[in-house]
């Protein structure tokens, strides 16, 4: 009769055999993995410029003002403005709508919140400020040209966005390349991808 049970030492063997080819297979996908999608990455930055240190050291006396005087709107005002230098796009729209709270027909929070929205990739809360912009002042030809671009490319209502370029040309303002670009806008009406108001 012959033994067909393993031996203890052949098991050890083979256990450990394929313990060594699992790590080496979970090595090879970590590697892999990190590779494909990397989570961390070091920045080396060196001190900041005088430019920079600048900046900072007027948002700190700015911030200082609006914390001492919350209805400070020209301190609210050019934080948001800084913010937009700063491309930090929430904070920015944070203070035009501090702005806004205090002044509901600020026509600059409007217009700057409507943009800050847009380089969010907030397209319709972008075109709610443009059109609340409009209201207060119905010719205002270049919160129609961003309307007509966000509609035509963003929201996809061609049929809001020529009512928008058309008025534009029924006002007739005095700048030539707006007309020009709305007229190439009413020439082209498939949305191709744009780089925005």
């Amino acid at each position: 009769m012959s033994n067909s049970l393993i031996s203890p030492g052949t098991m050890q063997r083979s256990v450990a055999f394929l313990a060594i080819v699992c790590l080496a297979a979970i090595f090879v996908f970590s590697l892999w993995s990190r590779v494909q999608n990397p989570s961390i990455t070091v920045e080396s930055r060196s001190a900041p410029s005088g430019q920079e240190q600048a900046m900072l050291a007027e948002v700190s006396n700015l911030m200082a003002k609006v914390e001492r005087n919350p209805e400070n709107i020209e301190a609210m005002t050019e934080l948001a403005h800084i913010f937009m230098v700063m491309q930090a796009w929430e904070r920015s729209l944070a203070f035009w709508k501090r702005v806004l709270a205090l002044e509901p027909e600020n026509k600059l929070a409007l217009n700057q919140a409507g943009f800050t929205l847009f380089q969010q990739e907030r397209y319709s809360e972008a075109a709610d400020f443009f059109e609340k912009l409009l209201e207060l002042d119905e010719e205002n030809f270049r919160s129609m040209f961003n309307l007509g671009i966000i509609y035509k490319y963003y929201l996809d209502d061609q049929d809001k966005a020529v009512g928008y370029f058309q008025r534009i040309l029924d006002i007739g303002p005095e700048d030539p390349q707006l007309i020009e670009r709305v007229r190439r806008e009413l020439d082209n009406p498939f949305a191709e991808q744009h780089n925005g108001p």
